[in-house]
């Protein structure tokens, strides 16, 4: 037995309730990872109950099926005895990255696990389930699922396909591996419509969200004779268009459609809550050490962290941390 699942065990047995959490900004990854790991749990016989600090994106929002993600807004929705309660938080080796859930329950809840597949602390890693190489969290769900010898139904698979989907960048990114494609094979093999999960995420946008996209590619600044394109998400084009910000964020692929460019960054903040900073980057390039440094995590070649300067600081501050890749 490795020592994450090791450690997974000791976690689930050491406790009998559980609140479910992934990382602000919700994804198709993180939001997958908590209902089939939600389901795992009453599976296993344990009480658990997920919440996270932001909703579920329109585009998401048909994973959820039975209505099992609840928004934890103040105070009054925790739950009763919440010192009785651990925590899981998925898809972020970072428990502060968990919003609103890590400020009314991190000082309330018995103890926290991580399971995740960014880069990041050692030490973190070591003590919770964080798999680095693994293409998605999903991944890790589906092979501890497994572990446990439980079964998948089409809610749990869709969730756990979509997941995949969604952090494979469509089954292209460099992680992507032949137990990828396996994983995915079975998932469908469950009824999931890969058609059907491929439109909701990809082909579902709202005309308000092309709009902020529209923005937020008005500008653009090509730098190092075009290898590298820089780009902002600001409050203020939230607020104009209406648009959502969760599906803004994904604008920072859009420049990988350009030949020649290797390298994309989005600075960004929503309406509220932090400046944060995007990195994608191909090939060797490694923008996690970037990230790492300043706080937060990744892989490779998609990595990002919050900021404690203002948003142009913040903007001037990545660009200058990415030139090491052109020299």
């Amino acid at each position: 037995m490795n020592k994450s699942i090791k450690n997974l065990d000791e976690f689930i047995n050491r406790y009998d309730k559980f609140i479910i959490s992934t990382h602000e900004s919700p994804d198709a990854d993180g939001l997958a990872c908590e209902i089939a790991f939600y389901d795992l749990m009453k599976q296993l016989g344990k009480h658990a109950v997920i919440f996270n600090s932001d909703p579920t994106p329109e585009i998401c929002r048909f994973m959820d099926i039975d209505n099992e993600i609840n928004i934890l807004e103040d105070i009054t929705q925790i739950p009763g005895k919440i010192e009785d309660y651990a925590q899981f938080v998925l898809d972020t080796n970072d428990y502060d990255n968990t919003g609103t859930v890590y400020r009314l329950l991190s000082s309330r809840v018995k103890d926290c696990f991580i399971i995740d597949h960014h880069q990041g602390d050692q030490e973190k890693a070591d003590a919770n389930y964080v798999k680095v190489d693994a293409a998605s969290a999903s991944e890790i769900i589906y092979s501890i699922i497994g572990h446990y010898g439980k079964e998948l139904n089409f809610k749990t698979a869709q969730a756990l396909y979509a997941g995949i989907v969604f952090d494979t960048g469509s089954f292209r990114f460099p992680k992507t591996t032949s137990e990828t494609f396996r994983i995915a094979s079975h998932l469908v093999s469950f009824g999931v419509d890969p058609f059907k999960v491929y439109e909701q995420l990809y082909e579902s946008n709202s005309i308000s969200s092309f709009q902020l996209r529209g923005r937020i590619l008005s500008t653009m600044k090509v730098l190092f004779n075009g290898r590298l394109i820089a780009m902002k998400l600001t409050p203020e084009m939230v607020q104009e268009t209406g648009g959502s910000f969760s599906e803004g964020e994904a604008t920072i692929n859009q420049p990988f459609q350009v030949k020649g460019v290797v390298a994309s960054l989005l600075i960004k903040q929503d309406t509220e809550g932090p400046v944060k900073v995007s990195m994608r980057t191909k090939g060797a390039l490694n923008v996690a050490e970037i990230a790492i440094e300043n706080g937060g995590g990744g892989h490779k070649n998609a990595a990002g962290y919050k900021s404690k300067l203002g948003f142009e600081e913040t903007y001037n501050k990545a660009i200058e941390d990415m030139t090491k890749f052109f020299k």
